[in-house]
């Protein structure tokens, strides 16, 4: 029952985030995906309370960008201070973009072409290009070139896979600790970074060990699902100290205490 009121509870919110602005199309296409898990939307620009937005025939963008979507992440990004903002693994960029109306500066990581396009059409279209910075490329353990499986309807669960397929494609993978000393950040920036790799977050962390010790305020959200928090933790646990807590069901919070002695 309790589980009943939520989902009533969170999808009311979302009814109402659309129509707020008009968006009468999503409300039927968030009806539909509920009960044949296909997307219909049509594809149009569309305005919500996170920005407007591009948004991808047959996709899940509709959803991605209205303000309920992974509500509880968002209340703990509100919740927190911070001065940069790392989405890793950014999808539409929603986050960034919200973030950057905010004046937050956003660094966004996507290595899927057809979203990093996508990213960077709403930047331009949300007139953010001054706080938000886009990078074609994914973040591991080191550099490489990946395959990856393309979900045409759900583009952020898009996943690294071992073999090429007619349903492949392939991306750049680079390390964070590679790349972090060419954004001009000085040790004493409070970070908030959010990771969403679909399975690849142990070697996205390992690839982060000189970033994570640079810094002296740093706070991850980690999706866990698919590499298991127990795993996330011994490796964040073998390159700094960490404190930890859930956001929701999904993921969990990383704040750094300090370096290992």
């Amino acid at each position: 029952m309790n589980y009943l009121l939520n989902r009533v509870k969170v999808y009311s919110f979302y009814f109402y985030e659309y129509l707020r602005y008009g968006e009468f199309a999503a409300v039927k296409n968030s009806f539909l995906y509920m009960f044949t898990r296909k997307s219909f939307a049509n594809g149009k620009r569309m305005k919500t309370s996170m920005g407007e937005f591009d948004t991808r025939k047959g996709t899940l963008d509709f959803q991605y960008i209205n303000y309920a979507y992974e509500i509880d992440i968002k209340h703990f990004i509100e919740n927190h201070q911070f001065d940069v903002f790392f989405d890793i693994g950014a999808c539409l960029g929603e986050y960034c973009i919200w973030l950057g109306h905010k004046g937050f500066s956003c660094f966004a990581f996507e290595p899927v072409s057809a979203s990093y396009n996508m990213i960077t059409k709403n930047i331009l279209l949300n007139k953010v290009e001054g706080n938000v910075k886009a990078f074609n490329y994914g973040l591991g353990s080191k550099h490489s070139i990946e395959n990856f499986q393309i979900n045409t309807t759900n583009p952020g669960a898009s996943k690294r896979v071992d073999q090429s397929t007619s349903l492949t494609e392939r991306f750049e993978i680079n390390a964070l600790d590679d790349m972090f000393s060419n954004f001009g950040l000085n040790p004493k920036t409070r970070i908030l970074v959010k990771i969403d790799v679909e399975g690849m977050e142990v070697e996205m962390i390992k690839g982060a060990t000189k970033f994570f010790q640079y810094f002296e305020d740093v706070t991850l959200i980690i999706e866990e699902k698919l590499s298991g928090e127990s795993l996330i933790r011994d490796t964040l646990n073998s390159i700094c100290k960490f404190e930890y807590g859930h956001v929701d069901n999904f993921n969990i919070y990383a704040k750094k205490v300090s370096n290992l002695s």
